[in-house]
């Protein structure tokens, strides 16, 4: 076997792995093979995707910068690292303003906070119980993050659940990820875990699968890099902000606003998601109410990410048009029973179908 064959099936390999959501295996083959073929542009190029699906953003756009250091002005290397860029000063921001908000307080021990016995905290709040494998130094890092989320959220919707959150966080490496169908084109792509699903954000690691549940929430953890703590706050926002509408709407919200509401408390939209969410707009591709009302773990990858879309679109368009005060409104009315449409007309003197049309027309081209 030559140099270029046996480079060529460490590159294969790679990519197998990669599809089979096996990457830090396939980072591993991608290496290997550039050891013995280390002027294989479209390697490097591939590298930073697999990187990238493990939050290690910095290796992801050293990988591209090399590719473009072999060939500049590589369209599919600009075009990664523009987005990787972006995911990475997203989530960097996140861990910032986490840090700065928990300056306020106790950094080694959460307030409230008692250890029951390993591996799991007490808290006045919530119980957070972690997988063997999940270090006490990473329970407390999440309590904490928990801790400030529950405030920080709580006051957003002016609610606190009235007993202790169940939240349970496990070692994705003791998970066997190959096994699961996901998706790198799905905003939320389901996961399954014996007998419940997990979510993950097609713009988060591949490690960062969560989901609400009955009352408790589910996590998974496994840092690849210092970004990992902003993952994990959007990853535990989200959640917490499932669990809000739900207690607030007893069930009763509309599928499509419970989800704009978690994307839009998680964090911002990207330059790159809002570009998709308007090309669908220009080519009337987006999906109708009907659809946008059921769960869209059902629908096929690229629906699912743009209805993943279009529910933070439209809920930041009732944000920014009524404050959230109406969003809280709505909940209330939902929860006393109300139809969707007449909660609808009581916050916003409109029916849900037109709420969602209008936002469509006039907000998603203009995000």
């Amino acid at each position: 076997m030559s140099q270029r064959q046996a480079a060529f099936a460490h590159f294969n390999r790679a990519a197998n792995l990669y599809r089979q959501v096996c990457y830090a295996q396939a980072v591993e083959c991608y290496l290997a093979g550039l050891e013995i073929d280390p002027m294989c542009v479209e390697a490097y190029a591939d590298l930073a995707k697999a990187y990238e699906k493990l939050g290690c953003w910095n290796q992801a756009i050293e990988s591209l910068e090399t590719a473009l250091r072999l060939r500049p002005g590589y369209p599919t290397a600009l075009r990664r690292k523009e987005r990787i860029l972006e995911e990475k000063s997203v989530y960097d921001s996140l861990t910032d303003e986490l840090n700065l908000a928990l300056d306020t307080t106790d950094k080694h021990e959460p307030t409230g906070a008692v250890q029951r016995s390993i591996p799991t905290i007490e808290h006045e709040f919530f119980t957070l119980t972690g997988g063997r494998t999940i270090p006490q130094n990473v329970l407390l890092i999440v309590s904490q993050i928990i801790e400030h989320t529950y405030h920080e959220v709580g006051k957003i919707f002016e609610c606190h659940p009235r007993y202790k959150v169940p939240v349970f966080i496990e070692d994705v490496k003791q998970m066997d990820m190959s096994q699961f169908a996901t998706s790198a084109y799905s905003t939320t792509a389901p996961v399954e875990v014996g007998n419940r699903t997990l979510f993950s954000d097609a713009s988060l690691p591949q490690w960062a699968v969560a989901c609400y549940d009955n009352g408790s929430i589910r996590l998974t953890y496994r840092p690849y890099s210092d970004s990992s703590i902003g993952v994990l706050y959007a990853v535990i926002r989200h959640e917490w902000t499932h669990l809000l509408v739900n207690l607030l709407a007893q069930g009763r919200c509309p599928n499509w606003l419970d989800e704009g509401l978690a994307q839009f408390i998680a964090r911002p939209l990207m330059n790159s998601e809002k570009m998709q969410l308007q090309q669908a707009s220009r080519d009337k591709r987006l999906v109708p109410l009907h659809l946008l009302q059921k769960p869209f773990r059902s629908f096929p990858d690229k629906q699912r990410r743009l209805a993943y879309l279009q529910s933070y679109a439209i809920t930041k368009y009732l944000i920014q048009q009524f404050g959230f005060a109406a969003i809280r409104d709505v909940l209330k009315h939902l929860c006393d029973g109300e139809s969707t449409d007449v909660a609808f007309q009581e916050a916003f003197g409109k029916t849900e179908e037109e709420v969602v049309v209008t936002s469509n027309v006039e907000h998603c081209i203009s995000l």
